[in-house]
């Protein structure tokens, strides 16, 4: 089953087809480690560009429609240079990270911490990182420290930690 949202009306839920104007993510190319298979130290890292279509869209879903997000000149008014990118879409990066590479599909996100040291403008390209800093087997978990800096200066954006579990498919399912 197909579960989405459109994107171009807020707020909406569809259960079957794909309807126009939304992201179907059936299958993922996401990675598969078991905390087994991680080390302390073992990065991965992306880069992305955060475009105004990508604020908007993500104003659309979050329904926070601030003028600080999808108004240039109010956000001028207040001293920026222009509307800023929502902190919680640089959240969504680093949940990305976590539930598509560092560790992927078997990860469960347990607790998400950010602090947040720049705005971002639209057209930065970020890159996330993330970097495993603690390992326990006693109760399954990782952490990750992420970092998401501005690609082309490295310029510190924002920076946190995931703590994050691990699920196991099911033999009776």
């Amino acid at each position: 089953m197909y579960i989405g949202v459109a994107l171009d009306r807020p707020g909406s839920l569809w259960q079957r087809g794909t309807p126009a104007g939304v992201i179907a993510f059936m299958d993922s190319d996401a990675a598969a480690l078991a905390l087994e298979d991680l080390a302390i130290g073992q990065r991965y890292e992306f880069e992305t560009a955060v475009a105004d279509r990508d604020i908007d869209r993500f104003a659309a879903l979050s329904g926070d429609v601030s003028p600080l997000h999808i108004d240039a000149d109010f956000a001028r008014r207040r001293g920026f240079d222009d509307r800023l990118v929502h902190g919680a879409h640089l959240v969504a990066l680093a949940s990305r990270l976590v539930g598509m590479s560092l560790p992927g599909r078997n990860a469960l996100l347990l607790k998400l911490e950010m602090s947040f040291a720049a705005p971002v403008a639209p057209g930065t390209r970020v890159r996330v990182t993330g970097t495993v800093e603690q390992l326990s087997e006693a109760v399954r978990s990782a952490v990750v420290g992420i970092r998401i800096t501005d690609a082309g200066t490295l310029a510190p954006l924002a920076r946190g930690k995931a703590t994050v579990g691990f699920t196991e498919e099911r033999r009776d399912a």
